[in-house]
């Protein structure tokens, strides 16, 4: 009798223990299942907060004339629907703002890429020399200077009578040059702040390519015939695609949205020389207050650089090598 109250209890002690273990497999494969999602609560929270809230935000304050009334609350502010956005296309100073920022932007990148790519093949080429870690630490300095320290150190560089630039022109027996107050020589100006700043990003970036491609299609090229142009344009460079594709993407969309050379260097002067869309957005929203043009303003940029991201990436696309 007592063996078989032993055994009821010992089995009714492993069946409890069995659930109990059953509970906990599953309670841990409930956790296990949504743990990825807690770790990316953080960065879904951020996105949300601080990229998907301020774009409808500035989407309805687009919609919307901004009054400065004591009182009067921005969900009371009066609702002007497409009138924004019909001004934008209507306002001249606008589309030259776009137009000069696409210039800009095409000039800029050219030169970029230009030094990045001849600068990168270069250290690649040199990469058993001693110290090459000085080499490529001093390439890097400009990015290491804010934007705005960068646009002030500049124009004491450019001053007309005290600037070193102007300094070394006159010791060379020429006048001096007005860079900031003549329309040519500003744009001129800021494109080369804008060149200096980021040239080394293009340069790091091409680089760490050059480093990574495998050195057996090249060597094959060479023993086959080929020579170095064309080892650089038929293998190099679809090699290098992955590397150029983050290159264009990256700075297209910076350069579109250059602002700090232009505040701290001429802000926007002289006239509407160097006004380019970021800038002029900044004196419609800021400097006059017109917020809902200035949030219309924002959104159709937006839209530009998105197109300008999306063709970028249709038509450069990594390519077959062929010898």
């Amino acid at each position: 009798m007592n063996n078989q109250v032993g055994l009821k209890r010992k089995h009714k002690t492993s069946c409890v223990l069995e659930e109990e273990e059953m509970t906990k497999r599953r309670n841990y494969g409930t956790v296990k299942r949504y743990l990825p999602y807690l770790y990316m609560s953080p960065t879904v929270v951020w996105i949300l907060f601080f990229m998907i809230y301020p774009l409808i935000f500035a989407l309805f304050m687009a919609f919307k004339r901004f009054k400065m009334q004591a009182g009067l609350s921005f969900l009371q502010m009066p609702w002007v629907g497409l009138e924004n956005f019909i001004d934008a296309f209507a306002d001249k100073f606008f589309l030259l703002s776009i137009q000069k920022t696409f210039v800009f932007l095409f000039i800029a990148l050219s030169i970029e890429f230009a030094l990045g790519i001849g600068i990168a093949l270069l250290l690649n080429r040199k990469r058993g020399i001693k110290l090459d870690f000085i080499w490529i630490t001093m390439i890097l300095t400009p990015l290491m200077f804010p934007l705005i320290a960068s646009g002030n150190v500049w124009r004491m560089l450019f001053d007309t009578r005290w600037g070193l630039i102007n300094g070394l022109i006159m010791g060379l027996g020429f006048n001096s040059i007005n860079f900031l107050g003549d329309p040519q020589g500003a744009f001129a100006a800021v494109l080369i702040v804008e060149v200096w700043q980021w040239t080394p990003f293009v340069i790091i970036i091409l680089l760490a390519g050059l480093r990574s491609l495998p050195l057996e299609p090249m060597e094959a090229a060479v023993v086959d015939g080929a020579s170095k142009w064309q080892v650089f344009v038929r293998i190099i460079m679809p090699l290098l695609i992955p590397q150029i594709l983050v290159v264009l993407l990256i700075r297209g969309m910076d350069i579109f949205k250059t602002f700090d050379f232009i505040y701290s260097l001429t802000f926007g002067g002289p006239g509407q020389s160097t006004t380019l869309v970021s800038f002029y957005i900044y004196r419609q929203a800021f400097v006059q207050f017109k917020l809902g043009y200035g949030a219309a303003l924002s959104w159709i940029t937006f839209v530009i650089i998105y197109i300008l991201a999306v063709l970028i990436l249709k038509f450069i696309r990594p390519k077959e090598i062929t010898l």
